[in-house]
């Protein structure tokens, strides 16, 4: 258990195993101990494995105003727990809006990242706002656990009720901010091309419409897209019987050919 701190924010991170390292950010809700959780730390043994507490969830600090969770901070954030970790470049693996945050690192900071692997919540290479401030309104209007179980309703197979139990601790207000934060970033348009990083773009068929995941590989330089058949966001997340595969054999690789 460690923290480092930037100005008023204090970020909490978990810092465990040897070899390369490899940092995880979560989506919109949930915390550093949803990736020990599902599997992951298991399924990539032989590393080491950095896990933050997004500011506003678990031990971090709660920043109360939509400026204080703007996505730049996040990137931020992460390139702190890198300093203080002492890792110059590291391999990262983002969920949803995690990875979100990792793209925007790695197109602003590619000396930093070394390979790059999202899953679920494909970014657009030419949008990404629509949506956010309805969705903060939804969730103040009917609570976080609706409007995450109405989503989850949606896929072809229910999560595991840890998933949404640990999602729902997020603290509403936190969640809503971060999606107003966010709300006039980009999700893709002039990052993609900055992008140097070996990336791997995970995503579910059933969130992925209209070419979405390919449109996304052929703005990236070095970009790779896996679809998984019937699958929606949460499935992606965990089902790492699928994923962890997938994730393993791509950042071996790219260990391999790495100077």
């Amino acid at each position: 258990m460690a923290f480092v701190t930037r100005g008023a924010v204090r970020i909490h991170y978990l810092d465990s195993g040897k070899g390369h390292p490899i940092l995880f950010h979560t989506g919109g809700g949930g915390d550093a101990r949803l990736w020990e959780r599902a599997g992951y730390l298991q399924q990539l043994p032989g590393l080491r494995h950095l896990r933050i507490d997004p500011r506003g969830r678990g031990r971090s600090s709660r920043p109360g105003e939509p400026a204080g969770q703007r996505r730049k901070e996040y990137v931020a954030d992460c390139l702190s727990v890198l300093d203080a970790a002492g890792v110059e470049r590291a391999a990262m693996v983002g969920y949803s809006a995690g990875g979100r945050v990792l793209l925007d690192l790695a197109a602003r900071h590619p000396e930093r990242v070394a390979a790059l692997v999202t899953i679920g919540g494909v970014a657009h290479p030419n949008d990404g706002r629509r949506g956010r401030r309805p969705a903060a309104g939804e969730v103040r209007g009917s609570g976080l656990g609706p409007f995450l179980r109405a989503g989850a309703g949606q896929e072809s197979e229910p999560p595991p009720d840890w998933l949404l139990e640990a999602l729902t601790e997020t603290d509403e207000e936190m969640f809503s901010l971060e999606l107003e934060g966010w709300a006039d970033s980009p999700d893709g348009g002039p990052l993609f091309p900055l992008i140097e990083a070996p990336t791997l773009i995970i995503v579910g068929e059933m969130e992925a419409p209209d070419r979405l995941a390919e449109m996304a590989k052929e703005a990236l330089p070095r970009g790779e897209v896996v679809v998984l058949p019937r699958t929606g966001p949460l499935q992606a997340f965990w089902k790492i019987s699928v994923t962890g595969p997938i994730i393993r054999e791509f950042l071996d690789r790219t260990f391999r050919t790495s100077p």
